[in-house]
């Protein structure tokens, strides 16, 4: 799958604030507590952050709060995946995988809303696709950004090695630096052994680890068949960096290939770090949500 790391530092440490506004709720689902922050009116778009982020990954105040630059016409609501940010983080196994996408249809229904566009990035957008072949009637369109939605018939064991290596780093108390230097990227820079212990506190020191790795664990899990997938007929639009990996790049090329329908648009110069901070990954999005409004 490769989850990258990096995301959670790009998440936590490079976001331009946005202005305050939102509201910072919660509402039990299925008893776990979900938070979600939400900003504007409009037709409703729900945010999907990837894994060991949280909501703050699409906007944030100086101090480091969850807020959502407004987008004219819409309602943006952004949730703090269970597991992640001030979500509860159990640590039974079966409270994630499909629970994840069970969490944004009971959102749904917490805010009375009956269908949603839908924006998962990393993954986020397994998330997403969960929710729109389980559930295609709550849908009015799907983003998939960094990444797609998981076809089991496509599936393949490799695909969420970098889950399996923290989960595994975790299970044994490892110093997860050792999962730092096993995930940075060929053709990178590669940190030393105290450099990757210093990333991996910045990164960890005060998170529920254990939470992170059943949830990286769980994604497998979020597989749905082609035919499942289908079944949902809005509109799809697949948006990623050119710098991206080979892995995503691939992997977003067979899906599209596979359903045989959806957008697929390319950020110039962005890759699985620096895509959300691209003018045009917002544009793009906004463009697409917005020939998708209901008439």
């Amino acid at each position: 799958m490769k989850c990258r790391f990096l995301l959670t530092l790009f998440a936590v440490s490079c976001l331009v604030p946005t202005p305050a506004g939102a509201a910072d709720e919660a509402f039990d689902s299925n008893g776990v507590q979900i938070r979600y922050v939400t900003e504007g009116t409009g037709e409703p778009v729900v945010l999907i952050h990837g894994w060991m982020a949280d909501s703050s990954m699409w906007g944030r105040d100086g101090s480091g709060h969850t807020k959502l630059k407004p987008a004219d016409g819409f309602q943006l609501i952004a949730l703090d995946c269970r597991g992640h940010g001030k979500s509860d983080k159990p640590h039974e196994p079966e409270k994630y995988g499909p629970e994840m996408a069970e969490d944004v249809v009971r959102l749904l229904d917490h805010l009375k809303i009956e269908k949603a566009h839908l924006i998962g990035y990393s993954s986020g957008a397994f998330i997403a696709g969960k929710v729109a072949a389980a559930h295609p009637e709550r849908v009015l369109s799907v983003v998939y950004a960094g990444q797609a939605p998981i076809i089991a018939e496509l599936m393949k064991a490799s695909d969420f090695s970098e889950c399996e290596l923290f989960a595994q780093a975790v299970d044994e108390g490892k110093d997860l630096g050792s999962y730092i230097l096993a995930v940075t990227p060929a053709g990178k820079p590669k940190p030393t052994a105290e450099q990757a212990r210093a990333i991996a506190h910045f990164l960890y020191k005060g998170k529920d680890v254990k939470a992170f790795a059943l949830a990286g664990r769980s994604f497998k899990h979020l597989a749905v068949t082609e035919e499942q997938l289908k079944q949902c007929t809005a509109p799809i639009l697949f948006i990623h960096g050119g710098n991206e990996s080979a892995h995503v790049t691939n992997r977003v090329a067979m899906v599209h290939k596979q359903l045989g329908r959806g957008e697929v648009k390319i950020v110039a110069g962005g890759d699985h770090m620096t895509t959300l901070i691209k003018p045009e990954f917002g544009t793009t999005i906004l463009e697409f949500l917005r020939a998708c409004k209901r008439k």
